[in-house]
């Protein structure tokens, strides 16, 4: 490779690093970052930075699939009637899928896969440090708290729900690195445990938010099923529930918060045909869920049409209330709104996407130290997509494609003797 074409490969490795510690951290910087990588991505392509690379990762499944799916958001503007500035706003935000793969040419084979995962590891710490501050500061009455915070809780860089969602992640990353990372020292494992343990009871204690709950024992219990020898699987899935379960159970917050949710199940399923939902209630996803599901009846085979979703959902939805609220945004869930904007075709292309991803990341789960996070990265993905829209969300479609293009640039490996 020429000199230039290398310093051209550096610079997107640099910058994806970069990526992996600002994403936790900042919106702008993580916007920033993402189109230099994009500029310095097709300046490589003018001086041969990737020569040979394109070729294994155009031949990946994976890239077959985002570009299918992005395809499908594509089509769906042909037929759609919302603005053209909703049409190209969604579009370019769906843009998030074609980064997978330019990701995945600067990761192949190379060194920036760890060196993006400790630069995450560095920010996740930090995050985790002051969240942990903030919340102690408080219990000292130290005052007004000095720096920014979101105001949800110990929730300091993003908003509740994508702090909890990032620090399961970091649970699992720091806990897989102390279980399999034979190059660290014991002693430094035993600290990544111990912060694996401190981030678990930061979401559970520290940070509001039911889809942290959710998403921290989805990844805990797929990292047992891929990492526990078969003998003592059904023993540690067990603990992992009952352990957590204690936790949420002698944390008032969590109580609350859960009791809150059976309300909400209560109300909804005493509503008749004529009630849409108590927008009253703090959270109404179900609510949102069953007008969305209605929308989708109206045009299931096509869709409404890529940057519809805003508009159909305020000129269905009842009460009116309803738009004011998240479900004006998105659904609260990546089916429904897949659904609502590219009908068919583009269920079954979200569909072929997490499915070609699911069985890639599985099988690398046994490449040592990483390759058992894949899989549980997978299944956050699923879980905080039944909640929530990652694809519609900065942090998370930057964050969630980065992470799968790190773990599928993993090599293929024998189960060890352990898994037997």
């Amino acid at each position: 490779m020429r000199p230039l074409a290398q310093s051209v490969h550096n610079i997107a490795g640099a910058l994806l690093v970069a990526l992996a510690f600002f994403v936790p951290l900042s919106n702008a910087l993580t916007s920033l970052v993402g189109v230099t990588f994009v500029l310095t991505m097709l300046l490589g392509q003018c001086v041969g930075a990737w020569r040979g690379r394109w070729t294994p990762v155009l031949q990946n499944p994976v890239t077959t699939a985002s570009f299918l799916l992005y395809g499908s958001v594509l089509l769906a503007s042909v037929w759609s009637e919302a603005q053209p500035t909703s049409i190209g706003g969604q579009a370019l935000r769906n843009v998030s899928l074609l980064m997978l793969p330019l990701f995945a040419v600067v990761l192949n084979r190379t060194p920036w896969t760890r060196r993006c995962l400790l630069s995450f590891s560095l920010a996740m710490g930090l995050t985790l440090f002051l969240s942990v501050t903030y919340s102690l500061w408080g219990v000292v009455d130290g005052g007004t708290w000095p720096l920014p915070h979101k105001g949800d809780g110990a929730a300091i860089f993003h908003v509740h729900i994508t702090h909890n969602v990032l620090m399961s992640v970091a649970v699992m990353v720091w806990l897989v690195q102390a279980l399999d990372g034979k190059a660290i020292p014991l002693g430094f494992r035993f600290a990544l445990a111990a912060m694996a343990a401190l981030a678990a009871a930061n979401i559970i204690w520290m940070v509001p938010g039911r889809t942290g709950y959710a998403t921290l024992v989805a990844s805990l219990l797929t990292l047992a099923v891929v990492r526990c020898p078969r003998q003592w699987l059904v023993h540690c899935l067990v603990g992992i529930v009952a352990v957590c379960g204690a936790a949420l159970w002698v944390s008032d917050g969590a109580q609350n918060r859960l009791d809150r949710t059976w309300r909400e199940i209560q109300a909804f399923g005493g509503a008749d045909s004529t009630q849409r939902g108590d927008v009253n209630l703090a959270d109404h996803r179900l609510a949102i869920w069953r007008e969305a599901l209605g929308i989708i009846k109206q045009r299931p085979l096509l869709g409404h049409g890529t940057g519809s979703y805003r508009s159909v959902f305020c000129a269905y939805a009842q009460p009116e209330d309803m738009c004011l609220y998240g479900g004006g945004k998105h659904p609260h869930n990546q089916f429904l709104f897949v659904a609502i904007e590219g009908g068919l075709l583009g269920i079954i292309s979200y569909g072929v996407w997490v499915g070609v991803l699911a069985f890639l990341l599985w099988k690398r789960r046994h490449a040592e130290p990483m390759g058992a996070m894949g899989p549980g990265l997978w299944v956050v993905w699923m879980v905080y997509g039944m909640v929530d829209t990652p694809l519609q969300l900065l942090t998370e479609r930057h964050f969630f494609p980065l992470f799968f293009a790190m773990f599928l640039a993993l090599p293929i490996q024998a189960s060890p003797s352990r898994a037997g």
